[in-house]
Order: C-alpha cells, then sequence, then structure tokens
C-alpha cells in the first residue's frame, strides 16, 4: 500500500499532465480531429474563397477543414456562432465587415467586434457595383441614377442581406440623390443575380463573382464600381468617387477565433492559413473566383474594423438607420 506522502506525489503529477494538456488546448498535438470552419453565407464570394482556402489549409494542419454554412442575420448569426464556440482551436470561421461595422449600430447582438474574438487575418477584399440587364436603356450610372430620381418608386434593386455593403452601397447613392428606390432582400447570391436576369427587379447589386460571368456572357453590364478601384475584369467602368461621388464601399474576408484560443494554438492556425496564401494553385482558384488577394495582418485587420465601425457608425446614423433611433 502506497504511502501518504507517495499517493500525494502521484495525484501531484497526474494533475501536472492533464493540465498542461488542458491550457495547452488539446490533449494531444493539435489539431487531433477535424476543424469546423464557419461560413457566414452560402454560396459566392465568401463560401467559394473560404473553401479554397481551407482545402489549402489543410496540408498544413494534417486534419480536414469542414466548412458549415451558418447564412443569416447578414453575417451575424455566424459571428455569434464564433464567438460562442469553445476556445479551442476547433471552431474557427470568416468574419465581414457587416456583421463587425454595421450589425452592431442596427441591431442587438450576441458578439462584441473587439471583445469576442482572436483575429487571425485578412485574406481577400470584397468590391461591389450596380448591374443591369445588357438590354436596359441605361447604359451609365448617370442614366440609371437620373431614371431612378424621376420615377420616384418605380425601380428596384437586388442586394443579399440587409445591413450588407451591397445594400449600403446603393442606399448612399440613393441618399446623395436624393432617390427612393426598393430593395428586394435574398438569402443568397443566385437568387438576387437570378431576379435581375429575369426582369424581377432593375438592378443588382454585387461581388465580382456573382456576376462577372454574367457580363462576360453578355448578359449584364456594369454601371461602376462602389470600391476603391476599377474591376480588373471590367477595367473601362470607372469608380464612383472617378464621377463624384465622395465615398467608396469597402469591405475585408478575414478569419477569426473565439476569443481565448491559447496562442499554440492561435499560431499553427495562423501558419498554416499563412502557408495557404502562398499556394499558387490556391491564387488561380481566387482569380477565378474574382476574388482579389489583399493581406493583412490580425494587427493590421484590427485596425481597420476600428476604422470601418467608426466610419459606419457615422453613415448609419445620417441614413436613420441606426437602432437608438428606431425607438
Amino acid at each position: 500500500m502506497k504511502s501518504r506522502k507517495e499517493a500525494f506525489i502521484f495525484v501531484a503529477v497526474w494533475t501536472a499532465i492533464l493540465f498542461s494538456g488542458f491550457v495547452g488546448g488539446a490533449w494531444g498535438e493539435y489539431p487531433e480531429r477535424p476543424i469546423t470552419m464557419v461560413c457566414p453565407y452560402a454560396g459566392g464570394t465568401a463560401d467559394a474563397s473560404l473553401r479554397a482556402l481551407a482545402n489549402h489549409a489543410e496540408k498544413t494542419l494534417g486534419q480536414p477543414i469542414v466548412v458549415s454554412n451558418k447564412p443569416g442575420a447578414s453575417g451575424g448569426l455566424a459571428a455569434g456562432l464564433i464567438a460562442a464556440a469553445r476556445p479551442d482551436g476547433y471552431t474557427i470561421g470568416m468574419v465581414t465587415f457587416g456583421p463587425l461595422t454595421m450589425g452592431p449600430h442596427m441591431w442587438d447582438i450576441t458578439y462584441d467586434p473587439f471583445k469576442s474574438f482572436e483575429y487571425m487575418l485578412a485574406f481577400g477584399k470584397y468590391m461591389y457595383g450596380p448591374c443591369v440587364r445588357s438590354d436596359s436603356p441605361f447604359k451609365t450610372l448617370k442614366d440609371l441614377l437620373h431614371h431612378a430620381k424621376a420615377n420616384p418608386g418605380k425601380m428596384k434593386y437586388s442586394t443579399v442581406g440587409l445591413a450588407t455593403p451591397t445594400h449600403f452601397g446603393m442606399m448612399q447613392l440613393a441618399k446623395i440623390e436624393g432617390i427612393k428606390w426598393d430593395v428586394v432582400v435574398f438569402k443568397e447570391v443566385q437568387g438576387a443575380v437570378s431576379a435581375c436576369l429575369g426582369g424581377h427587379v432593375d438592378i443588382v447589386s454585387q461581388t465580382p463573382s456573382a456576376v462577372v460571368p454574367s457580363i462576360k456572357a453578355g448578359q449584364l453590364r456594369l454601371l461602376a464600381s462602389m470600391s476603391d478601384t476599377r474591376w480588373k475584369w471590367v477595367p473601362d467602368v470607372p469608380t464612383v468617387r472617378e464621377l463624384g461621388y465622395n465615398f467608396d464601399v469597402v469591405s475585408w474576408l478575414a478569419l477569426a477565433a473565439p476569443k481565448g484560443v491559447p496562442k499554440n494554438i492561435m499560431d499553427k492556425l495562423n501558419h498554416a492559413f499563412n502557408k495557404a496564401l502562398e499556394d499558387p494553385e490556391f491564387l488561380k482558384i481566387m482569380d477565378r473566383i474574382y476574388v482579389p488577394v489583399v493581406y493583412r495582418t490580425a494587427d493590421e485587420f484590427k485596425k481597420l474594423v476600428a476604422e470601418g465601425y467608426k466610419e459606419n457608425e457615422k453613415l448609419i446614423r445620417e441614413l436613420g438607420l441606426h437602432k437608438s433611433q428606431k425607438k
């Protein structure tokens, strides 16, 4: 029979071993099982780019990364799920500017953009622009806005989700020009594009991955880039700033984990995803789906979130959409 001292030493040693494994984020070497990657949208730029990145990061991590689509609340549902997940590195996901810098000002949310996440990196930049059918009488953005102003409430545009950059860009144009037009909101990208192609709405406000194939097929016409640069796939179309409007619509594709994931696990995740960004095959896929690869570190992305949060709060108040203005 062991002495009391031996028993104490035995318990102490095993407690230290188990605790060491716990604070390391896993009982063994991370990762030991598949990782869940939460995607805030179904289809479109976010889905395609995230799956491409996950596929290439798997090579380094040695475990599958399973993409789980959780659309809803304009990306806010996914952000909430990531924030609420156990901080063990087995649930991570994509976050975008809508739920981080716009949604918090418009409705009550279950997460804090500055306290709920361990940001990893930003890897791509969203671009936006309004398109019409190729047989539309509107050849330029000026043509479209002139008609919309002369026919208040008679034009419709489709987008995906409220409080998203595609929605806000159209609202800014309407505010500047004094236009009244209606938004038709879809849960997924293809529905928004199909509504325009089918003549159910006059305009679709979307990203290059959603509309460039239809532009190349001669079905849609881009009227302007609402981003800070022209679309390289439709280089002759100007930006809204070039046309005299003092705004552009910016958003990012970024990765985040729940707050509290141990540093050694975050380092492994960052290493895997940074390596994936350098993979030539990944870069080819991103070009094929019309997504510019633009890298930002976690600290740089946090700064972008802080700036966007402040700027969008001002815009949302100007539009009368702030949650405090609805009470």
